[in-house]
C-alpha cells in the first residue's frame, strides 16, 4: 500500500485543523501560510501523478495558457481562480497512477475514522475541542471571516455550527452541527456523501460498510440536509448509469445553469428562506447579477459568490472553460463499467453541489473524491463472469470399427 498518497490525502483533509490548532495555541497565521500548504499539496500532487504520458503535460499547458489570457484581458492577477481548477487535474493524476482502488478504499476508511472521531470529540466535549481550536478566530485570522461579521451566538465556531432553526436529522441532539476537521459543518456533510457515494460503488470493498457508516455518521453529526438529499439522489443515479446516455450528464450542468437563469430572469419572488428552495432561488439570483464580461470569466470585479457554484465557476473561467473542463472529465476514459457507475454518481453530487456552494473546489474534500475518481478511471475492474464449463470432448471407441 503505497504510504505517500496515503499521507497527502490526510494532509489535504486535516491541514486547516493544524492550522487552527497553531493560531488558537502557538502563534498568529495568516492567509499566505494556509496558502502555501495548498502550493505543497497540489504540487506534490501533480509531481506524484504525472509520469511519461504527453496527455496531462498537453492538459495543463492548454489550462495554465488559457488562465493565463483570461487574466490578460481582464486584466487581474488571480491565481486562486488557477488553484482551483489544478485541485482536481492534481488528484485525478494522482489517482489514476496508483492504478488501485484499494488505495482510494483504505485513504476513505482512514478519513473516515479521523472525521467520525474528531466529529464525536467535538460533541462530547465542545469546551475543550474550542479550548485548542479556535475556528471563528481562524478565520478572521485568515481572511475569511471579517471582525464584525463574528455572531455571539455561535462563540468559537463557525457562523453556521449553529442550526438557526430546528435540527432536521435526529433532532434530539440539539442544534449544534459537528465541524470535525474541516472547521465548519458543510464540509463535514459533503464528505459523509463523498464516503457513502464510494461504498455504494465499491461492492468489493474492506470495510465497505463500516466505510458507508463513516459517511451516514459524518451526514447526521453535521446535521447536513444536502448530504442526506445526495445520498438518496446518487443512489438513484448509481442504477440509472447503465442506461443514461453519455451525452446526458455532458448537457446536465448547463441544463441547470440555463434554468436557473431563465428562473432568475422570469421569478418575481423576493423573499428568501434558509431551505433547497430559497437557495434554488438565490443562485438564480446571483446568476442572472453576471455581465456579460463576468459570464465569460472577463469581469475584472470579484464579487461574492459562494453560495453558487455555477456563478462562481463562470466569474473564474468563463463558460468557454467550464465547457472544457466538464466535458474533460465527462469523456475521460474509463476502463470498466463500474468506473462509469462512479463518475455518474460523482456527477450528481457536483451538479447539485453548485446550486448551493462553490465548496466543490475546497481541498478538503475535493482531493479524497477526484483521487477517487483517478483511481476508479485507472482501474481496470473485470467484472466477475460465471465460470464456463469446458465441453466434454467426445468419446470415441478405440476398438475398431465392426
Amino acid at each position: 500500500m503505497p504510504i505517500l498518497p496515503l499521507a497527502l490525502l490526510i494532509g489535504a483533509l486535516t491541514f486547516n485543523l493544524a492550522l487552527c490548532f497553531i493560531n488558537t495555541n502557538v502563534m498568529g497565521i495568516n492567509d499566505t501560510m494556509v496558502m502555501g500548504c495548498e502550493v505543497v499539496l497540489v504540487a506534490t500532487a501533480l509531481y506524484l501523478g504525472l509520469g511519461r504520458n504527453a496527455a496531462p503535460y498537453l492538459l495543463l499547458a492548454i489550462f495554465l495558457s488559457y488562465a493565463a489570457m483570461l487574466m490578460a484581458m481582464r486584466p487581474l492577477i488571480d491565481p486562486k481562480a488557477v488553484r482551483d481548477f489544478l485541485i482536481p487535474v492534481a488528484f485525478y493524476l494522482l489517482g489514476k497512477s496508483c492504478d488501485d482502488p484499494r488505495v482510494a478504499d483504505r485513504a476513505a476508511w482512514l478519513c473516515g475514522v479521523i472525521v467520525v472521531a474528531f466529529g464525536l470529540f467535538e460533541f462530547v466535549a465542545l469546551d475543550v475541542y474550542v479550548k485548542y481550536f479556535n475556528i471563528i478566530k481562524y478565520y478572521v485570522a485568515r481572511g475569511s471571516v471579517a471582525p464584525g461579521d463574528i455572531s455571539n451566538q455561535t462563540g468559537a465556531l463557525f457562523t453556521s455550527g449553529l442550526r438557526p432553526d430546528a435540527r432536521t436529522l435526529l433532532p434530539f441532539l440539539g442544534p449544534h452541527r459537528a465541524s470535525s476537521v474541516f472547521l465548519e459543518p458543510v464540509s463535514t456533510g459533503n464528505f459523509g456523501a463523498i464516503l457513502y457515494i464510494w461504498a455504494l460503488n465499491r461492492p468489493a470493498m474492506a470495510k465497505r460498510w463500516l466505510t458507508m457508516a463513516a459517511g451516514m455518521a459524518a451526514i447526521v453529526l453535521s446535521d447536513s440536509r444536502f448530504g442526506a438529499n445526495v445520498c438518496i439522489v446518487a443512489t438513484v443515479a448509481y442504477f440509472a448509469a447503465p442506461i443514461t446516455p453519455r451525452f446526458v450528464w455532458l448537457a446536465a450542468p448547463f441544463i441547470l445553469l440555463s434554468g436557473f437563469a431563465v428562473y432568475g430572469f422570469i421569478s418575481a419572488e423576493v423573499k428568501w428562506e434558509n431551505n433547497f428552495a430559497g437557495r434554488m432561488l438565490w443562485t438564480a439570483r446571483l446568476i442572472t447579477s453576471l455581465s456579460p464580461a463576468a459570464v465569460f470569466g472577463l469581469s475584472p470585479d470579484k464579487p461574492f459568490l459562494a453560495d453558487s457554484g455555477y456563478a462562481y465557476s463562470l466569474n473564474q473561467i468563463g463558460l468557454l472553460g467550464v465547457i472544457g473542463f466538464w466535458s474533460l472529465f465527462i469523456f475521460a476514459p474509463e476502463k470498466s463499467p463500474r468506473a462509469w457507475r462512479f463518475k455518474v454518481c460523482v456527477a450528481t453530487y457536483i451538479c447539485l453541489l453548485m446550486i448551493v456552494s462553490d465548496s466543490v473546489y475546497s481541498i478538503k474534500t475535493a482531493a479524497l473524491l477526484w483521487f477517487m475518481t483517478g483511481s476508479s478511471d485507472g482501474d481496470p475492474g473485470t467484472e466477475s463472469q460465471p465460470a464456463v464449463r469446458p465441453n466434454p470432448a467426445p468419446s470415441f471407441s478405440a476398438a475398431p470399427a465392426g
